[in-house]
């Protein structure tokens, strides 16, 4: 049951979070066939693929911009959107597309402590926060070895409606801890610089010649930070440690 709403509550954040991509549709006025473009290159044949072989109308996000051109492989001249585009010509008869993206926010950081023990231990692996501005939603992973640390609980939270439901911790043996999180509100939440957010519970299982990192990550489940405006935000992260005494 944990796991199901876990793995609920992180599609709930991504719908939210396609706020902040580019989506291209078959037809005029945001309608038809809806395609979401990561930043990148695409040429017809890979428009082709997702089923948009005509773009007709664009959604473009503070932050992006779109470069459409007449030729299937990005090759001529081409027309820029920085905003939504309701109605592009059927004359311009786009082809491929190129799309970029960027992160003009202030840095998102996030940190975990230091620290130390021996093994039957419990160790408390504080999570604090450095860059916290209107933030609405961030997922991402910590990541450990499960051979030196075993996961037991979440606790101290310090971050509006973040709760044990907000952790995925299915794959915890496996050495992984998924969190998923946004503000009902939609309105961002601002933090103090060194706010500990919450708490991660270990006991120490390894010998005394191991150590593990305690990091951030894109796996298994992407990282993404986004403003109230909609503005993805750069992910800055120092890594803590478990060492033994």
């Amino acid at each position: 049951m944990h796991k199901i709403i876990t793995l609920l509550f992180a599609s709930m954040i991504i719908g939210f979070s396609l706020q902040a991509q580019v989506r291209a549709y078959s037809e005029i006025g945001f309608h038809g066939q809806e395609v979401v473009l990561q930043p990148g290159k695409y040429t017809a044949a890979q428009l082709k693929i997702k089923g948009i072989p005509n773009v007709k109308s664009l959604r473009v996000p503070k932050g992006c911009n779109v470069k459409e051109y007449n030729t299937s492989n990005l090759q001529g001249d081409a027309t820029s959107y920085s905003k939504n585009k309701p109605k592009i010509a059927a004359n311009q008869g786009t082809q491929s597309v190129k799309v970029s993206c960027s992160s003009s926010g202030t840095p998102f950081a996030i940190g975990a402590s230091d620290e130390s023990g021996q093994r039957g231990d419990l160790i408390t692996v504080d999570v604090n926060i450095g860059d916290f501005s209107k933030v609405v939603s961030m997922q991402y992973s910590m990541n450990w070895d499960p051979k030196v640390l075993q996961f037991e609980k979440v606790q101290g939270y310090q971050l509006k409606d973040l709760t044990s439901d907000n952790f995925g911790t299915a794959e915890a043996s496996k050495g992984n801890l998924l969190l998923a999180w946004y503000d009902p509100s939609v309105q961002g939440v601002n933090l103090p610089a060194g706010t500990v957010i919450y708490q991660a519970v270990f006991r120490v299982i390894g010998e005394n010649t191991n150590k593990s990192r305690i990091r951030f990550s894109g796996k298994p489940l992407l990282i993404e930070v986004m403003q109230a405006d909609g503005t993805p935000l750069p992910f800055n992260n120092t890594n803590g440690s478990f060492t033994f005494q």
